[in-house]
């Protein structure tokens, strides 16, 4: 039986850890340390004063205790320069202000210095301010007012704040963004050898803001930075050399500017030289070494080190595998909005590694990182409300995920949209949709989804059938090692569809899907072994073949199994072995596996005779249409086999059978119809039904036809017809009709008389025990018909017959023992076999028995007895 798979949803997955952890960082955003000068100006201004000290020492011993830490000196000796307007000093009394050094911190009063300072034109205050504006130190934040003292400031040439107005102007903070602004201002401070307007500068030439894009010039302004130790710029370069932007490509160069970089603590180089070393980019591949600088970014709060360590302690990469570690690092880079951390917490949860499973926390972590557009986790999400896996099923909202996660172009969620589709699950069925998931999934190299795409092509669904297209998809998918579509290659190749018809291609396909553990492949393996069909006959391998396909419950498999040991097919017959076979397959529903069940139940084939059980077996399979199973139900109502008998239940069994072509229902309704049983007589009804049988083979069928013809019934009387029917059925060893066939050769009729050929059509019928056969061999041996006379052998078939309880036989015996011919003289034994008939109302051997009474032949004479027995013979039945 060859049989294609349909198709078939698939499980879900899962990833076990995110696959995205080999990412460089991005490119961080041009930015410029906003800051205060880190010490009071010294700017020397001549004034009048009436200190005995010059100005600029004073102004220097202030600066050096400020910079020994000694706050409160440094304030002693700024505050009465600052009260004479000296302006170096009015910033910096501001400067300690602001940040609390010496004093309580108080920025209405930092504000009143620098204000004082920033009126003399004092660009380091004008700064100051500026920045206290920027933050809102002491004044509502104000990014128009921070601009205005920043471009006083900026005026007078000073780097740090030119580069924070290009920052203002970049980002537009108090102006309309301006990237040629932002530009212009960057490279004056640049020119000066500012380290971060060098930076900012290479970045935005690099992107073409404010200038057309200039990656050579863009890495110039790097390295000057990098040179003078800019961590952003290391890293940047550390970028541009990793991927081959504006300069060759060179992992060994990537590595040298990260490590400058991470050496300064910066957490995004720590992580990309972790990357590195986990990919053997320009570097040994060094788990450990990459765990190290995972490490010291994550101890920097990267989220994306925190979850690299959480993979590695998954995994195992460079540490002992630790679930428990693992989630406690998903942790951290999670509750910092990490997607593919959140989506690992929730696979941990759900599988229950690290801590105790729990389907609602994954549910949880699952829908944060879908939240952010994470494929992976939207396809999660669906599953688990698919299936109502610890959680309540909702179709829809498994449908809304999948269908995000496939807007992504996830092939698992368009995989399973397929499935959901083709099932009618949480949407309309839907071939047509079906089919365009499965081939968006397929595209990317889905093998499942290839393998369903070649199922629907190949049966037409949602398109025209297009066998050549199924054959594609399916090389496609087993390529992968698919072994379903490995097994429809075969059907394909067995069946002629779009290929040429190669039995031994199909065998060789089947071999890889079985190799593989597919059950229908190792069934289709076993009926090529049984049958030899481009293999050896080989019934032992067959069974090993089924053998293998039950035990993974393939009911056609279990049921084949069934018929090698009912009928002993490479196996020892054992009917108990072939009941326990049917009943695994009838258990999983098989219809002609609960038929054969019946069948061996009904004959005590296996197990005691059950006719109960039997008759429950054949009505769950005839309910399944199986025409075997009608038949059965019909011929246990027609004899009333453990049901009342009901020729009405009869008919109608038989004609749901017979509606599907079986010979055996077609025979029993043509009996019913020429017998008018459940029914009224109706010999030309029957004519036609034997008939339909009898085309099929049916030897029964044939012999009834015979009947019908010889008897004129239903047709016209045609010795000629009724010979050939009888004569087919007998060619098929059907006892009655090679029975009948002799009858119409030895009595020529439908044809020349015949006694030899009649001799072998009763031999023939007398072999399988036909007793009316064998008594008419006996007549033809007692006769010399066809045969020269010989009486022993005439004894010898008499024998055969009586022996069945045949009274013409019995008869026969009698007179030829009486008679002795054939033997010695036995008035015994002829004696016996005349009341053998005689108890069968055979008036003729009464008769004779009452003639040996009167005679004394074998018996004491006896008149009393002879009379008795004549009144018998004389008595009408």
């Amino acid at each position: 039986m060859w049989r294609a798979n349909c198709t078939r949803p698939r499980a879900t997955r899962m990833c076990p850890t995110a696959s995205n952890c080999t990412r460089l960082s991005t490119t961080p955003s041009p930015r410029s340390i906003w800051r205060s000068r880190t010490r009071p100006s010294t700017r020397n201004e001549r004034r009048a004063a009436a200190t005995r000290q010059p100005v600029n020492s004073l102004l220097e011993d202030a600066n050096a205790a400020y910079g020994r830490g000694d706050y409160a000196n440094a304030l002693r000796i700024s505050r009465p320069l600052a009260t004479l307007d000296y302006a170096a000093a009015q910033n910096n009394l501001g400067f300690m202000y602001a940040n609390g050094q010496g004093v309580v911190q108080n920025y209405t009063e930092a504000l009143k210095w620098y204000r004082l300072a920033a009126a003399q034109g004092y660009a380091a205050a004008e700064y100051n301010l500026g920045f206290m504006y920027a933050n809102g130190q002491g004044v509502e934040q104000d990014y128009a007012e921070a601009l205005k003292w920043y471009q006083l400031a900026a005026s007078q040439g000073v780097a740090d704040v030119q580069t924070n107005l290009g920052f203002m102007y970049a980002n537009g903070q108090g102006v309309a963004q301006d990237f040629a602004e932002a530009l212009k201002w960057f490279r004056l401070a640049a020119e000066q050898g500012d380290a971060t307007a060098q930076f900012n500068l290479g970045f935005m030439v690099a992107k073409g803001e404010g200038a057309d894009q200039d990656l050579a010039q863009a890495l110039d302004w790097y390295h000057k930075a990098a040179a003078q130790g800019h961590t952003y710029a290391q890293f940047k370069l550390g970028i541009s050399y990793a991927r081959g932007e504006g300069v060759a490509q060179d992992d060994a160069k990537a590595l040298d500017w990260y490590r400058k970089a991470a050496e300064q603590g910066d957490a995004s180089a720590q992580y990309n030289l972790g990357l590195m070393h986990t990919k053997g980019q320009g570097v040994l591949q060094d788990d450990t070494q990459a765990h190290d600088y995972f490490a010291l970014a994550a101890a920097q709060s990267d989220p994306a080190a925190q979850y690299s360590l959480g993979v590695m302690y998954a995994n195992g990469q460079g540490v002992v595998q630790d679930f428990a570690q693992a989630l406690q690092y998903y942790e951290q880079a999670a509750a910092q909005g990490h997607a593919p951390a959140q989506f690992n917490l929730g696979v941990l949860h759900a599988s229950g590694q690290g801590t105790a499973q729990d389907p609602q926390r994954a549910l949880h972590w699952y829908q944060q990182a879908a939240a952010q557009g994470d494929a992976q986790a939207q396809f999660n999400l669906g599953a688990m409300l698919a299936a109502g896996d610890g959680v309540e099923r909702d179709g829809a909202q498994a449908l809304q995920h999948y269908q995000q996660a496939a807007a992504q172009g996830h092939a698992g969620a368009q995989y399973n949209l397929g499935v959901m589709a083709a099932n009618g699950q949480g949407m309309d069925h839907d071939d047509a949709q079906a089919l365009a998931y499965y081939r968006q999934a397929a595209e990317q190299g889905d093998a499942q989804a290839q393998y369903n795409l070649g199922v629907m092509l190949a049966n037409g669904q949602g398109t025209d059938r297009d066998p050549t297209q199924a054959l594609h998809w399916y090389q496609l998918a087993q390529a992968q090692g698919d072994a379903a579509a490995q097994y429809n290659l075969g059907v394909m190749a067995a069946n002629g569809e779009g290929m040429a018809q190669d039995p031994v291609q199909a065998r060789t396909w089947y071999q890889l899907a079985a190799d593989r553990g597919h059950a229908p492949a190792q069934y289709n393996l076993g009926v090529m072994a049984a049958s030899g069909q481009a293999t050896a006959h080989d019934p032992s391998r067959a069974i090993a073949l089924y053998r293998q396909a039950a035990a993974q419950g393939d009911a056609s498999a279990q049921y084949n199994l069934g018929v090698a040991y009912a009928n002993g097919q490479g196996v020892q017959q054992d009917f108990t072995v072939a009941l326990a076979f049917y009943r695994q397959a009838a258990a999983q529903g098989d219809a002609a596996a609960r038929y054969s069940v019946s069948v061996m139940l009904a004959n005590g084939q296996g197990a005691e005779q059950d006719y109960a059980q039997a008759f429950e077996g054949y009505q769950m399979a005839a309910a399944q249409g199986d025409a075997g199973a009608q038949l059965g139900l019909g011929v246990m109502y027609a004899n009333g086999q453990d049901v009342a008998q009901d020729f009405g239940q009869a008919l109608e069994a038989y004609q749901l059978a017979s509606a599907q072509g079986n010979p055996a229902a077609q025979h029993n309704l043509g009996v019913m119809h020429a017998h008018g049983q459940g029914v009224a007589q109706d010999y030309a009804q029957a004519l036609a039904y034997f008939q339909a049988a009898a085309a099929q083979g049916d030897a029964a069928a044939q012999y009834q036809l015979g009947v019908l013809y010889a008897n004129g019934q239903g047709v016209a009387q045609d010795y000629a017809q009724a010979l050939h029917c009888y004569q087919l059925a007998a060619e098929q060893g059907y006892a009655a009709a090679q029975f009948n066939l002799g009858l119409m050769l030895a009595d020529g009729l439908g044809t020349e008389q015949d006694y030899a050929g009649a001799l072998d059509a009763y031999q023939s019928a007398a072999a399988q025990g036909h007793a009316f056969a064998q008594f008419n061999l006996g007549v033809m041996y007692a006769q010399g018909l066809g045969v020269a006379q010989d009486p022993a052998r005439a004894i010898g078939w008499y024998d055969m017959a009586a022996a069945q309880g045949d009274p013409a036989a019995q008869y026969n015996l009698g007179v030829l023992h009486a008679s002795g011919e054939g033997g010695a003289q036995d008035y015994a034994q002829a004696l016996k076999c005349y009341r053998l008939a005689a108890a069968q109302g055979d008036t003729t051997a009464q008769f004779n028995i009452g003639y040996m009474y009167s005679k004394g032949e074998g018996v004491t004479q006896d008149f009393a007895e002879a009379l008795r027995w004549y009144k018998l013979a004389a008595t009408p039945l």
